[in-house]
């Protein structure tokens, strides 16, 4: 009987913290759509990207094919993170990439973050892979392996960084796993935002998400 009436108190407990849970606001674990019904709900830019009536976040082809454009990135506002995962779907023309950990997002050009590289490697013609390889992060560190599919096809990118440790996947696969404390990444930035590079190439965004994993959100 005791243990009956235990049991019962245990599964109105159970109820009572699920219905509770449900309704709460967005913890620091769960994952936050970054993609929502206005570009500009998440997002800052004065470049030419767009959110499609399909959810996808496309930036055109431009006349320039260089990477100081920094008023034209796509901006994630309102972020300032440690620890994080991030995933989402791309493809590019040819090359765009990640930017985190931007101590200051009015001050890109300070350079003080690091990357990850967003390529269409169908037009890499080195022997080996660089840092500047799709899965390469920047500066420094270059992708295991090729795991990009061909081109014009869609590939999904993972990243968890973890006290600078950081793990990319590329389509299921880990590409790189380093550590960002050594090397010339570790004279950069532990802590900031995020951004998207506008390099020129055309680029397509999907089902761009967040996790924040700090314990002091």
């Amino acid at each position: 009987m005791l243990r009956s009436k235990y049991q019962t108190i245990f599964c109105m407990l159970f109820f009572i913290g699920s219905f509770f849970l449900i309704d709460s606001p967005l913890l620091a674990t769960d994952w936050i759509p970054l993609i929502n019904q206005h570009l500009s709900d998440n997002w800052t830019t004065k470049g030419a990207w767009l959110l499609q009536d399909d959810g996808v976040i496309h930036l055109p082809e431009r006349e320039y094919k260089h990477w100081k454009n920094y008023e034209n990135y796509l901006v994630l506002k309102d972020v300032n993170v440690t620890n994080f995962e991030i995933d989402f779907d791309w493809r590019t023309t040819k090359n765009s990439g990640l930017y985190f950990h931007i101590p200051d997002l009015a001050q890109l050009k300070d350079r003080n973050h690091k990357e990850v590289q967003l390529f269409e490697n169908s037009l890499w013609l080195k022997p080996e892979l660089g840092d500047h390889a799709a899965g390469g992060i920047i500066p420094g560190h270059a992708p295991t392996k090729n795991a990009s599919k061909q081109a014009k096809q869609w590939n999904h990118m993972h990243i968890r960084c973890i006290d600078n440790q950081i793990t990319v996947s590329i389509n299921d696969e880990v590409v790189n796993q380093v550590n960002l404390n050594e090397g010339a990444a570790g004279q950069r930035s532990r802590r900031g935002g995020f951004a998207f590079q506008d390099h020129g190439y055309a680029v397509w965004l999907k089902n761009v998400r967040l996790k924040i994993l700090d314990e002091d959100t």
